[in-house]
Order: structure tokens, then C-alpha cells, then sequence
């Protein structure tokens, strides 16, 4: 049960002094790996440092919705590929948790080119390929 309600790992009572430090010494080798892995994307002069959750354009820090931020950061980690609508309304969801619709996810593209691009009447960032998505 403790597993099904989101712990990651449990130990039921009685236990073995032994079994626990086992436990603690595990959690403690992935928290390692974790502070190692890079914790910034980087592409095109934008830089998502995602441990702090902040994004930078040439150096200055952007101020980016969350909704923005998940779209350039679902973008970033899939550099050239040509994402269809489907794919990027599936990582994406509103405030209320709910997935976004075609309409809102226009808008939000817009919003971020806005932003992101140097001159959004001509993207350079973020690309739209007629009939298959977006890259």
C-alpha cells in the first residue's frame, strides 16, 4: 500500500539494521547520480537550467509561464525532430491538470515565439512544418 500511495521505498516493521542501512546507502547512490546528471538544455543562444526551473536568452533571464517553460523544455529535449500536434498536446496540461486542445496549444506557441525568437514573423526557434507539427 505504501508503494501504491507515491513512496518510492519502504520498510515494513520489524526490520534488520542491516536491510535499512542497505536502503539508506541505495537512496544515497542515486541521489549522487542525480546531482551529476547536466541540469540545463542548452540550444540556439536559450538555456534551460532546470533544477532552478529558469530560462535564459543570451544570458538574460526570461520570464516564461509554466506552460511556457513545458512547451520549450518538451522541445528542447527533442532538438529537430518534427513534433506533431498530438505529441505536444500529450505533454502539456492546463492549471486544472487538464491536456490542452489544438486551439490553446496555437496559443501558446505564439506566445513563446514571442518570446523566445529574435523576430517572431520569421521563426528561427521554433519551426512549423505544414501538415506535420512543429520542431
Amino acid at each position: 500500500m505504501g508503494l501504491d500511495m507515491g513512496g518510492g521505498d519502504y520498510i515494513t516493521k520489524p526490520f534488520k539494521l542491516a536491510v535499512l542501512l542497505s536502503r539508506i546507502h541505495a537512496i544515497l547512490r542515486r541521489s549522487q547520480h542525480f546531482q551529476q546528471a547536466s541540469g540545463e538544455l542548452c540550444s540556439n543562444g536559450i538555456t534551460l537550467r532546470l533544477l532552478e526551473g529558469r530560462t535564459y536568452k543570451n544570458g538574460a533571464l526570461m520570464d516564461l509561464t509554466a506552460a511556457e517553460y513545458k512547451l520549450l523544455r518538451f522541445f528542447m529535449e527533442h532538438p529537430g525532430i518534427i513534433l506533431s500536434p498530438e505529441q505536444i498536446m500529450g505533454n502539456l496540461r492546463d492549471c486544472n491538470g487538464n491536456f490542452v486542445d489544438g486551439n490553446t496549444l496555437a496559443v501558446y506557441i505564439r506566445r513563446l515565439r514571442a518570446k523566445v525568437e529574435d523576430d517572431p514573423t520569421k521563426p528561427a526557434r521554433i519551426i512549423t512544418v505544414r501538415r506535420m507539427g512543429h520542431k
